[in-house]
């Protein structure tokens, strides 16, 4: 962008120079994190086959699913593209929010893990995990949801900037 003072035409910045470098990667991070995190959040308390037996789970599991999104998608894409020679590329994005939700599901069912006991008066009560997808219609409606949101990101935060 130009900008006239007086006499002389000076170069201005433009607006998305921000979004360069170390400042930009982590600006980027921290909206996708939050944005996966909050469309994690509703689209699980929306569907009753989402099941997170504690309610203040669910903000923690939303919180696990962004982190692993955010983290791992860039590491995992490339790889799934050469593994599938570019085929399926443009179904990549779902194909990743899936796997990342079985990943994420496997984890709080994981043995080690503390698990939720709900408060009831029977003595044989059985330990729960915390997070629970019923159904594989289930699993691909979260994976459509949240790859709707990756596809807004994506428009919002490196299509968009660069073409203004």
């Amino acid at each position: 962008m130009h900008e006239l003072r007086g006499d002389a035409v000076v170069d201005q910045p433009c607006h998305t120079a921000v979004m360069d470098g170390a400042t930009g990667i982590l600006i980027k991070m921290g909206v996708r994190l939050l944005v996966f995190g909050v469309v994690f959040y509703f689209a699980a308390r929306k569907n009753p086959k989402v099941v997170i037996h504690a309610k203040w789970a669910t903000p923690l599991v939303a919180f696990v699913f962004a982190l692993l999104n955010t983290g791992l998608y860039w590491a995992l894409k490339p790889l799934l593209d050469l593994a599938t020679l570019g085929a399926v590329g443009f179904f990549m994005p779902f194909i990743v929010n899936m796997v990342l939700l079985i990943v994420t599901v496997r984890f709080f069912t994981w043995s080690k893990l503390p698990r939720f006991l709900p408060k009831t008066d029977d003595k044989k009560a059985e330990a729960k995990p915390l997070f629970q997808i019923q159904g594989l219609m289930t699993t691909l409606w979260m994976a459509a949801i949240l790859t709707a949101a990756h596809g807004l990101l994506y428009v919002g935060l490196d299509y968009l900037p660069t073409r203004l």
